[in-house]
């Protein structure tokens, strides 16, 4: 029996003394105390502040003559807090579509030339099905029409809900609900509305960009904690090869992490493709350059593997978050949404969708890429600068 509490009594101070020592390591970690503490503070704010999957901050442009009924139609959506005003457009706008593909507006509503007052009165013709994106001043006898960008087929869906809401509101206080439903709503791009669509294109660049961060991180600094890298240092091999040597390898992984991804999501889920090949190329090209310039920067500052894996975490974490592939920008309130515009994976993952679901529009493809490269420029010449000095 006492044999068996003295060991019992052993095991105890032996555990005690670990746990101990375990604690007191930690806490000596000043930089990993800052992760561990820091990591679940942001996620309470960012959950609790930023991040909703509220629909709002839609872009709505109202497209039709001045008249009491279209004012009181953009005072009403203002007033219900789900909309910004795009402003009301005349009938010089040959096609209101390219609001939509331009980025100028989410959704667009186009009056009839006659206006709504007959609708309202109960005196509107019949629905006439079909596409009429560019108005005509004889084109009569049509109902009003709404498009919508469906890119995220959510939120598409809950901005036709909202419109309609507000037309039969207007209705009814006139005295005619069947004035809500002279209403076409036109899908754009997403015409199924398969959240797939959505999610495919940013998950590409999401899932590139986490793994070539954590893996290259982890590489680097693997070298300098089993001590290799002295023995780097100390061969004929220049710091630029060095940095090449490490680097490129996961670069090459991540360019072909997005291709795959992107012919699974073609050819086993009828992701539709209708951009250009060379689009997708050179965005992925300028949005794996940033995930690597961030991965080299980490690694010179951590000691340790597990210091590197946190120092990604801390990064990507708040990258994804606030990148527009689960929550969309648009709802973050402004006091955190200028973090999304320092995110190179917002743009990338932007153009991605822009390139597959939109056909690569110019404008908006050009200034994704632009940004993002500028990103990739600066991120290089910080990771070298770095780097250099660490070595030296």
């Amino acid at each position: 029996m006492k044999t068996m509490y003295k060991k019992l009594k052993d095991s105890a101070a032996t555990f005690s003394g670990f746990f101990r020592k375990e604690f007191i390591q930690i806490f000596r970690d000043r930089k990993m105390i800052a992760v561990l503490f820091f990591i679940p503070l942001m996620q309470l704010v960012m959950f609790g502040l930023a991040l909703t999957s509220e629909v709002k901050n839609i872009k709505l442009a109202i497209i039709g003559k001045p008249s009491p009924i279209t004012r009181e139609i953009e005072q009403r959506t203002l007033e219900s807090g789900w909309f910004k005003s795009a402003g009301i457009l005349q009938y010089d706008i040959d096609n209101p579509a390219e609001l939509i593909i331009s980025g100028k507006a989410e959704a667009a509503l186009v009056i009839p030339y006659e206006g709504l007052e007959k609708n309202f009165q109960g005196q509107a013709s019949a629905v006439n099905a079909g596409y009429f994106y560019g108005w005509k001043k004889d084109e009569h006898g049509k109902p009003a029409q709404l498009l919508i960008n469906a890119i995220n087929a959510q939120r598409a869906q809950q901005i036709s809900a909202y419109v309609s809401q507000i037309l039969a509101r207007i209705a009814s206080e006139r005295g005619n609900m069947q004035a809500a439903m002279q209403i076409e709503t036109k899908i754009m791009f997403n015409h199924y509305l398969e959240t797939k669509n959505f999610m495919v294109p940013a998950l590409a660049a999401m899932g590139s960009y986490l793994v070539i961060m954590l893996a290259c991180a982890m590489s680097i600094t693997k070298e300098k904690e089993t001590g290799t890298m002295e023995k780097l240092i100390a061969s004929p091999i220049s710091i630029l090869e060095i940095l090449a040597g490490k680097t490129l390898p996961y670069f090459i992984i991540g360019l072909a992490i997005i291709g795959l991804m992107l012919a699974a999501g073609t050819f086993c889920f009828g992701l539709p493709m209708r951009g250009k090949l060379w689009q997708l190329a050179v965005n992925a090209i300028a949005l794996d350059a940033c995930a690597l310039s961030i991965a080299t920067l980490i690694s010179t500052i951590a000691k340790s593997q597990q210091q590197a894996m946190m120092g990604c975490i801390l990064v990507l974490l708040p990258s994804i978050l606030l990148s527009g592939v689960l929550f969309p920008v648009s709802n973050i309130p402004d006091a955190f949404r200028w973090i999304c515009y320092l995110n190179p994976l917002m743009y990338g993952a932007s153009n991605f969708r822009n390139i597959i679901l939109k056909g690569g529009d110019p404008a908006s493809f050009w200034l994704n890429f632009a940004i993002t490269y500028a990103m990739a420029m600066l991120l290089i010449s910080m990771a070298w600068k770095n780097f250099k000095a660490k070595l030296n």
